[in-house]
């Protein structure tokens, strides 16, 4: 089992790598680095004397690929090696089909263009297979014996997947406002220019607006899961992680993305760590609900 989830952590991380590569790629503007041909670069197997924004997609294409191959065979391997645990085959696919489709949404967009909604997608899908991995890292701790659960009520279990969704949807907005060039459509925080707007300045502040209000709303939404596990559920040392961890990677989320405004969009590091946190807090939910639902 040691080399197997040794191989799982390895697959996750690159999986991760992906991710944030896509959004350095976003925000570097280095999405048509190769032109428009794929999988050659501007027709070449290796381009000569690349540009930077040449070598940022160049490397993106590579480290997808790869992490693809990867997923690919843990998919296999965890569907044959984890058996006893009833909820592999479910993650095993969805991992494979995610990061296929994340990849030729990708490739689509270099060869044919992509509209920001549809690219927003292709780091949302990024978002499911990482968390569909994550969640198999973690089955490699459990045994036939005792799996992980948690015990808790029908309303909680509800709340966590609402929460797991909505998560994912705040994924998908921020992925949106990237790809339509919102993120400095504002300055300031948490008024945009000093003034509440949302629908009278067009499409690109409505974007930017929206994406604030919605994340916002996340964090009050990880607030009311927090008091509601120490609340009812403290006892349980793994819920009681799961909230602890939502709270420090929801103010990471809300700090980082205030950060990228007042900034002006600038920073590389901040804006990675800011796609970085949301898709973990996914994945810890993506986990929560399988374990909250075990008999």
């Amino acid at each position: 089992m040691s080399k197997f989830r040794g191989y799982t952590f390895f697959t996750m991380i690159v999986v991760l790598f992906v991710l944030l590569q896509g959004s350095i790629v976003t925000k570097t503007g280095s999405g048509q680095g190769c032109g428009t041909t794929w999988p050659l670069c501007f027709g070449e197997l290796i381009p000569y004397n690349p540009t930077l924004e040449t070598i940022i997609e160049y490397t993106h294409r590579l480290i997808s690929s790869f992490a693809g191959m990867l997923v690919l065979i843990l998919s296999f391997w965890a569907w044959h090696k984890l058996s006893y645990i009833k909820e592999i085959k479910f993650f095993a696919l969805l991992a494979s089909l995610a990061i296929i489709i994340q990849g030729l949404m990708g490739a689509g967009q270099v060869v044919f263009g992509q509209p920001p909604l549809i690219m927003a997608l292709h780091f949302g899908f990024s978002a499911v297979s990482l968390a569909a991995v994550f969640t198999i890292f973690l089955f490699t701790f459990e045994n036939q014996v005792k799996p992980f659960k948690v015990n808790v009520g029908t309303h909680f279990q509800r709340f966590i997947v609402a929460i797991a969704l909505y998560s994912y949807a705040v994924i998908y907005t921020g992925a949106f406002v990237k790809h339509m060039g919102a993120a400095t459509a504002c300055s300031g925080f948490p008024l945009c220019d000093g003034k509440f707007v949302l629908f009278s300045e067009g499409n690109v502040v409505f974007a930017q607006m929206f994406h604030r209000i919605s994340g916002m709303f996340l964090s009050v939404l990880v607030v009311l899961l927090f008091i509601w596990i120490l609340v009812r559920y403290r006892e349980q040392r793994l819920l009681a992680w799961i909230g602890t961890a939502s709270i420090l990677l929801v103010i990471i989320q809300l700090l980082s993305g205030v950060g990228m405004v007042l900034t002006n969009n600038q920073n590389l590091t901040i804006g990675v760590v800011h796609a970085l946190t949301i898709s973990i807090l996914f994945s810890i939910y993506t986990y929560t609900i399988v374990i909250s639902r075990r008999i």
